[in-house]
């Protein structure tokens, strides 16, 4: 009788052994199976509700599951919009920020080709100076060297050069070598530099 007992004790356990067997192996296959399809970039989880959409009793449960999915996906949708047009906003300032500086820099521009055209044409001060200048040569020109070298040593250094300019090598060098040295080395320096 003992050994009846022992066989169906056996018999009660065997199921459960046999049950044990098979579920841990298969449970373990189910999760390697998952995770292999999760890192080739299969969603399971969207393919596991896609298949209980079609199944009657559980595609009620798939469809609400969607509606929540659904309305996260437009609440994430509204939060992403509302970022994008404050992006948009935030470059529009910029944008207009750099039209206005572009304009402030155009205006500079516009200002500085003015004053270049301006300082760039002769006036007619400048121009009357110049012909005065070019009288006074052409009399120096005509004056013995001994002459002329006594005034334009009086003169103002500047204007000295400038009327000396106006006049040929020669005579340059003989109103120069008439001069006091002195002088006459500080006018040549001051021909040399212009």
């Amino acid at each position: 009788m003992a050994e009846k007992l022992k066989n169906n004790q056996m018999k009660e356990r065997s199921p459960g052994k046999i049950l044990l067997a098979v579920l841990i192996p298969f449970i373990f296959l189910i999760v390697l199976a998952w995770t292999a399809l999760t890192l080739t970039g299969v969603s399971v989880s969207k393919e596991i509700e896609k298949a209980a959409a079609h199944i009657p009793g559980l595609s009620m449960i798939a469809s609400i599951d969607k509606t929540e999915t659904a309305e996260g996906e437009s609440d994430r949708m509204e939060a992403s919009l509302a970022n994008k047009e404050a992006e948009i906003n935030q470059l529009k300032q910029e944008v207009s920020e750099k039209e206005a500086l572009m304009e402030e820099k155009d205006r500079q521009i516009l200002q500085l080709e003015a004053d270049l055209e301006q300082t760039s044409q002769p006036s007619a001060e400048n121009e009357e100076q110049e012909d005065a200048v070019k009288d006074l040569a052409l009399s120096f020109r005509e004056m013995d060297a001994e002459d002329a070298a006594p005034i334009l040593q009086e003169m103002n250094q500047d204007q000295a050069v400038l009327v000396l300019k106006e006049i040929t090598g020669k005579e340059r060098g003989d109103i120069l070598g008439a001069m006091e040295s002195t002088a006459a080395a500080d006018i040549a320096v001051r021909l040399m530099e212009e």
